[in-house]
């Protein structure tokens, strides 16, 4: 049970952020491609861009597996603050990787909501099943008195 949630999660996780980075570009939220990170790096220039967005998503899979680990191990801890931190954390880190300062003169909003919404689903859903597996019985609820 718990490999397919692992796995279920990670794989719904990184589709669905896949998805809203292209909307975010699509409709001109974010001032950068997310797949420019082959021009800046000079990997994969001449290469398809639908490799480059299957190299992302293996990428943000192999961060959504960390952090759930991570999260399943805070489990006694709320998950709020910390999606919001480390929303602010990896938008102020991707703002710097892409405007190559670290006066960051645009910081998007629409991203950090969508990665603020993606890490609390993916650090509630760990918290959740770690939480779940510590109890006596399976059919009693993480938060009763029962």
């Amino acid at each position: 049970m718990r490999f397919y949630v692992y796995l279920w999660t990670i794989l719904s996780s990184s589709l669905t952020f896949l998805f809203s980075l292209k909307i975010l570009h699509v409709f001109k939220f974010i001032k950068f491609s997310p797949i420019g990170w082959a021009e800046n790096l000079n990997v994969y220039d001449h290469a398809h861009p639908l490799v480059k967005w299957f190299i992302l998503w293996i990428f943000i899979m192999v961060i959504i597996a960390i952090l759930f680990a991570l999260g399943e191990l805070m489990k006694n801890i709320k998950m709020n603050f910390i999606a919001i931190l480390l929303a602010a954390l990896f938008v102020w880190l991707i703002e710097w990787y892409m405007q190559k300062t670290p006066n960051i003169h645009k910081f998007s909003i629409p991203l950090s909501v969508i990665i603020a919404i993606h890490l609390l689903w993916i650090l509630e859903t760990a918290s959740f099943h770690a939480k779940v597996r510590s109890l006596d019985s399976r059919n009693k609820l993480p938060n009763s008195d029962q």
